[in-house]
């Protein structure tokens, strides 16, 4: 009887015996290899600025004082919209006043020498310098007149119309020669700057598809492709800067300065696809899990392009192999498995 009891006791502690002590297995989840297409793609934020071929700068060719200020920043203006009034710079107005007279001086020596150049009272080379001082004098003052030195105040206008960008003086204000006063951009031409990181942009080409979309409207967005990438990091973010062309048809429902998110596209790539759960890294390297015959059998391989939820695996994986996709954390070479 001892020895039968002993033998129940044995079979009952049997059955108890957890499963994964008898037969040691883990459970996971398998996905499929299988050829396919990966669109690689990069996020980013910019900033929409005006085209820099599309601004129109205010300035006035000579000096002056700013006498009143029409805009501000921002302000929509038509074609010839009031900007700002300058008044001539009394050392402008004074040079004018002296092209004006060296031209009536040189005018009447002229006049007078020919007369006695005529009657051979002058010689020739008196006649040709006289000629030559009113050349110059005429061209000094036509000079003086394109710079409109002889206009008192003067009222600068919009030559297109779009939205003022910046204004840079203030009434009162003692501009020099060419100062910039205004900048007006054309309403339907802005670009979007975008930040990259160095290693994202050196794969990036013009003519990338981007998606945009507005932090402020998520209701807003739109795709356009890269203009271009700049081959140097701005010394202040230390990011590459790309800039994406808007087509006028949107850019005139966007506003100048409004930030938007950009997800890029890279150049499509085809090879092996699997989950991106599925890719595993130590120190050495990339691999995965391959199922075989209820057993994993680990696989090195080389990666080529990921996405946030897919790998395209370059070397070491062919399609129709099944791999771990869940559960590959603690698993071994070799290692017996149940799939889900």
């Amino acid at each position: 009887m001892s020895t039968g009891r002993t033998i129940l006791a044995a079979s009952m502690v049997a059955a108890l015996v957890s499963p994964s002590l008898a037969d040691p297995s883990a459970l996971v989840g398998v996905a499929t290899a299988k050829v396919g297409t990966l669109e690689p793609s990069v996020a980013a934020f910019g900033t929409l600025a005006a085209d820099p071929n599309a601004q129109t700068t205010l300035a006035i060719p000579r000096d002056g004082i700013v006498l009143s200020i029409a805009v501000r920043a921002g302000k929509l203006v038509g074609k010839g919209d009031p900007i700002a009034t300058v008044e001539t710079a009394p050392a402008a107005t004074a040079q004018y006043e002296q092209a004006k007279s060296a031209l009536a001086f040189a005018q009447k020596d002229l006049e007078h020498t020919r007369a006695l150049f005529s009657e051979q009272l002058a010689t020739r080379s008196t006649f040709a310098n006289a000629e030559k001082t009113y050349s110059d004098a005429h061209a000094t003052f036509v000079q003086q007149q394109r710079m409109g030195a002889d206009k008192a105040v003067e009222t600068l206008r919009a030559a297109t119309p779009g939205v003022v960008t910046t204004v840079a003086v203030s009434p009162g204000d003692r501009v020099s020669a060419n100062a910039t006063i205004a900048s007006i951009a054309t309403r339907d031409r802005m670009v979007l700057n975008l930040g990259l990181e160095p290693s994202a942009a050196a794969h990036l080409l013009p003519g990338a598809m981007v998606r945009l979309t507005s932090a402020q409207d998520p209701a807003l967005g739109f795709t356009s492709r890269v203009a271009s990438v700049d081959a140097m990091l701005d010394p202040q973010s230390r990011l590459v800067n790309a800039v994406v062309a808007i087509a006028p048809d949107v850019s005139r429902h966007l506003i100048l300065g409004m930030s938007l998110k950009a997800r890029i596209v890279l150049s499509t790539e085809s090879g092996i696809v699997i989950p991106k759960s599925a890719l595993m890294t130590d120190e050495q390297g990339a691999f995965v899990y391959v199922v075989q015959k209820d057993h994993v059998h680990r696989r090195g391989v080389r990666v080529g392009v990921e996405t946030d939820e897919s790998a395209l695996i370059a070397k070491g994986l062919s399609a129709t192999e099944r791999v771990v996709a869940v559960g590959g954390a603690g698993l071994e070479d070799g290692m017996a498995v149940r799939v889900r």
